[in-house]
């Protein structure tokens, strides 16, 4: 037992500088390229409510996982508490959608980087209905960066954390230059009250934007630090802090620069409605803005931080989903040999075959923003789950050590499971009805991997029953809903009726989880030494 602890405690070498770092590098990646641009198109000057309330909103949702993941630390911790509190249904459900978005983040960020890169090369991109895709080449040249990002990862997390400290003060900077240059050369306070108003698109744009525009993209961007806690140093008093340090950095980050951007937009560009927002280069917006106004010395600075940015953020979750993939692996759901370490103690296995799934991406989505709607609802769905085995473990594991806990936890968890649930509606149908049908593919894989492979003995289908109902209200919301649906509910009492929906389906499936009894002392301590 000596052995094994110290073994484990040798695992944790990340220090709390490389936890905070992999959590801002990850929420400051293609979304500050690409964001502003397509918030105010969809909200106009509201687009800055948009960066504020959905940094409150997810930070309410990071308060959850501070906790179970402060306190259960371990490799791909979002995987093992809820199998913790759920068993096995809940548990793969979380982590099929999980791993599947966290492997579309380094093609999509890769596919950031190329896109803003299609201006000086133009060979990289080719035009699709109204927007930039990668061409052919640039999916080879998309192959070859995700490649040696995964050859990197291979040494291990010693190079992973130092590498992200170095990459994230150059992320943080660069829009931070970006602002000072445009503050006090062509700020104006116009923009913000034109002919159309501070809310042209009303309360509904404001919200459409949080999933569509990339603001939540951005903010999901903290989950790296959940997935290398079992590995971090001091997990219990590192990660609560790493997380919620780095959201309130990045909230703050966001919020001033999409007030810069949008003073900073010549009149002829909103002329026509904020709908239709256009200006020359815009395909990569702060690049062909700072175009605009003649900053070419700092344009070339951009060019390079439009490479750095989404290639870091992009080189962090190459690391994080591999852990996701062990975890996967030690609960059953996928081979064991996906747990197999070099000698770096990194697992090459699992970042090999998500390269190979990373690359498919590219097929059904080979721009950044046909991918980021898709990715978002995915990260969404596996965060909705999180509050409930936050509160479920209160009372399934009231004695093990929180040193750090959830205010009013009852109600906090609520309030983020409802958070997740109206993010998941105001993505819209058109995105929703195709999370449903990768979900129940998912339930196919894993009923086909138990029956032939791995046969897994207990589902703890009693436990995960509350998914069914949870699922199809989910849909059915959303095709009657006002975002892309029949418009059966209107705005406003949508949100009523999702929340109403929401307490009940919370309240089944934290009575489901209870419904196991208080967890043995040898299943907590394997949950937290893993």
């Amino acid at each position: 037992m000596d052995n094994e602890g110290n073994d484990m405690e040798s695992s944790r070498h990340i220090s709390k500088a490389g936890i905070l770092a992999a959590a801002t590098g990850g929420m400051v990646g293609s979304g500050w390229l690409f964001g502003p641009f397509l918030a105010a198109q969809m909200a106009g000057p509201a687009s800055v409510l948009s960066w504020a309330l959905g940094g409150v909103l997810m930070m309410v949702i990071a308060l959850t996982f501070a906790e179970l993941v402060s306190t259960f630390p371990s490799k791909g911790s979002m995987v093992r508490f809820t199998h913790l509190s759920h068993g096995a249904l809940t548990s793969f459900t979380l982590a099929w959608v999980a791993w599947l978005a966290s492997v579309m983040v380094a093609p999509i960020e890769t596919s950031a980087a190329l896109q803003y890169l299609g201006h000086t090369w133009p060979i990289l991109v080719i035009h699709q209905k109204d927007s930039l895709v990668l061409s052919s080449v640039g999916i080879g040249v998309a192959a070859i960066t995700m490649l040696i990002l995964c050859i990197i990862n291979c040494f291990g997390a010693n190079v992973i954390s130092k590498g992200n400290v170095t990459i994230v003060i150059w992320k943080v900077a660069i829009p931070l230059i970006t602002i000072l240059i445009l503050l006090p050369t062509h700020f104006s306070w116009q923009p913000f009250v034109a002919h159309t108003g501070f809310l042209p698109s009303g309360w509904h744009g404001v919200l459409a934007a949080l999933p569509l525009a990339g603001v939540v993209f951005s903010f999901i961007g903290f989950s790296p630090a959940l997935q290398l806690a079992g590995e971090a140093k001091d997990p219990a008093r590192t990660i609560p802090f790493s997380i919620v340090c780095a959201i309130g950095m990045v909230i703050a980050l966001y919020i001033i620069l999409q007030i810069v951007f949008v003073g900073a937009l010549p009149a002829s560009s909103y002329a026509k409605g904020w709908s239709h927002l256009h200006f020359a280069g815009d395909a990569g917006p702060i690049a062909g803005l700072l175009a605009v106004f003649g900053f070419m010395w700092w344009l070339k600075i951009i060019m390079i931080d439009a490479v750095v940015s989404p290639i870091g953020t992009g080189y962090i979750y190459t690391s994080s989903t591999a852990r996701m993939n062990m975890a996967m692996a030690d609960n059953g759901y996928l081979p064991n040999n996906m747990t197999g370490l070099n000698r770096y103690r990194s697992p090459w296995v699992a970042i090999a075959l998500n390269y190979v799934l990373g690359m498919l991406c590219f097929l059904p989505f080979p721009g950044w923003q046909s991918m980021v709607g898709f990715l978002v609802i995915c990260f969404v769905l596996a965060y909705a789950i999180g509050p409930i085995a936050c509160l479920t473990l209160r009372y399934t594991a009231p004695s093990v050590t929180r040193r750090f806990k959830v205010p009013a936890v009852s109600f906090t968890c609520y309030c983020a499971f409802t958070i997740c649930n109206l993010m998941i509606y105001w993505t819209g149908w058109a995105v929703v009805y195709k999370l449903l049908i990768v979900t129940f593919l998912g339930y196919v894989f894993l009923w086909l991997y138990s029956k032939f492979f791995n046969q897994i003995n207990d589902f703890s289908f009693k436990q995960g029953v509350w998914l069914f109902p949870y699922l199809l209200g989910l849909g059915i919301l959303s095709y009657g809903g006002d975002y892309g649906g029949q418009h059966w509910m209107h705005f406003g009492m949508d949100m009523v009726i999702v929340a109403a929906f929401s307490l009940i389906i919370f309240v089944s499936a934290v009575l489901c989880g209870v419904s196991r009894g208080q967890l043995s002392s040898q299943a907590i301590e394997a949950a937290q030494s893993l």
